[in-house]
């Protein structure tokens, strides 16, 4: 979701709507790696893009897709303005041990959520990740 991030990876991809993910809950893996888990109670929020094939290639690469680390998932998300419910894919990592980001993804992470607006509740849970697990 980061602004920059996107743009050198996918030059003239287009972010669409601001998304909610109920039944998904945000972690960092072992990797030091975002991913959601399975959780009924849980709420992701993030953002929806318009893709060509080759943003999708490319993403592929970046997200180790080949190698086994990540994977692309079919879901259902709830865009924040209107409430439509649009289906799309996401990327979910093979590894689903929570672990501790890098101090450079986690600023990564942080400042592409504060470029795309999400809410100051929900910067607030993504920092208490800074340093693994919240509580540990």
């Amino acid at each position: 979701m980061n602004l920059e991030q996107m743009a050198v990876r996918c030059p003239g991809a287009q972010m669409i709507s601001l998304v909610r993910k109920t039944g998904w809950r945000y972690i960092i893996n072992q990797r030091g790696y975002v991913t959601a888990l399975e959780d009924p109670d849980a709420l992701t929020l993030g953002c929806l893009w318009k893709l060509s094939k080759e943003h999708w290639a490319a993403l592929d690469r970046y997200e180790g897709v080949g190698e086994g680390f990540y994977r692309r998932v079919d879901c259902e998300v709830i865009t924040l303005k209107s409430g439509e419910l649009v289906q799309c894919i996401a990327y979910r990592a093979a590894n689903e041990t929570p672990g501790v980001p890098t101090e450079t993804y986690v600023e990564t992470v942080i400042c592409g959520a504060r470029q795309i607006g999400l809410p100051m509740d929900y910067l607030q849970f993504l920092e208490s990740w800074r340093h693994g697990p919240p509580g540990t």
